[in-house]
């Protein structure tokens, strides 16, 4: 069920986002170069299937906003690879975009990808006037100052450092973690059961964490090949992991702890809908890239 689900998730949204970039221009170019590279798209995942619990938004809205966050997502890993950020060379199993296109190509077609998410939630006619603004706000809350952008700058500001657990876990929650919580919470906009969504929160700030501890593993005990992407760059930049912190084994088992939490947490909602968020929280945590 779940291949199947995250196969025709991967195809949609693959479909809409070429529609959306189109293929006029070198930065267009360089805007599908990545975003339509082979990925995992499991935040597009999270969002149809929280929208499966969610009887008040359309399909045509959940594929909008799915598009956007992969968009998002993108955007973000272009300027992850920057010679001045993270400086990786490979990116889901490709060069990565300043490789292939220049570095100053490279930040244009991250800047781009950012602004088409919000133009193509603008322009979707299933969405009303308030849930749009509500999808920008949350995008917008989750990947900026307090969000993404500082979780990043946290973590290059921790390489070469002594830390713990506890700061550890926050950027990992920053830079990782909201966005994967944003994504399962996109799926409920307009759903006014309060407390259905309080349970859907905590699942996806926990699956969020569990998605960059299960990171940080797999760069000890994956290889390249399967990755898509260097397993040396934690190594090289001395970043701060929970395996550095922790240890190969307490990182595994706080990150099964942490997506057996969640699955209970999700277990609290009474629908018929909430199994592909559970089988979506394992593949998250058991996962071999």
């Amino acid at each position: 069920m779940l291949e199947n689900f995250l196969s025709q998730t991967r195809d949609q949204v693959s479909q809409n986002i070429k529609k959306s970039i189109g293929n006029s221009n070198l930065i267009e170019e360089a805007m599908s170069y990545s975003a339509l590279a082979d990925s995992k798209m499991i935040r597009a995942a999270l969002i149809n299937a929280s929208g499966k619990i969610n009887k008040k938004i359309s399909d045509s809205s959940l594929l909008t906003l799915a598009t956007g966050v992969e968009l998002i997502h993108t955007y973000s890993l272009i300027h992850d690879d920057l010679p001045s950020m993270d400086d990786d060379d490979l990116r889901r199993g490709k060069d990565s975009s300043h490789i292939k296109f220049g570095e100053a190509n490279a930040i244009l077609a991250g800047d781009a990808l950012q602004s088409l998410a919000y133009e193509i939630i603008c322009n979707e006619s299933s969405l009303e006037d308030k849930h749009k603004i509500e999808a920008i706000r949350k995008i917008s809350k989750a990947c900026g100052k307090n969000g993404m952008v500082y979780g990043q700058h946290l973590d290059i500001n921790a390489e070469t450092k002594k830390i713990n657990e506890q700061l550890i876990e926050n950027i990992h929650t920053l830079k990782t973690g909201k966005l994967i919580e944003c994504s399962v919470m996109l799926g409920q906009i307009g759903n006014d059961n309060f407390e259905e969504k309080d349970f859907i929160k905590s699942f996806g700030n926990k699956i969020g964490l569990v998605f960059q501890i299960t990171d940080d593993i797999l760069e000890v005990i994956s290889n390249e090949e399967a990755l898509g992407k260097n397993i040396n760059s934690d190594k090289k930049n001395s970043k701060a992991t929970y395996v550095n912190i922790l240890g190969l084994d307490e990182s595994i088992k706080k990150s099964k702890d942490l997506c057996e939490s969640a699955i209970n947490e999700i277990k609290n909602i009474k629908s018929g809908e909430i199994d592909l968020l559970i089988e979506l929280a394992k593949y998250i945590c058991y996962r071999e890239k």
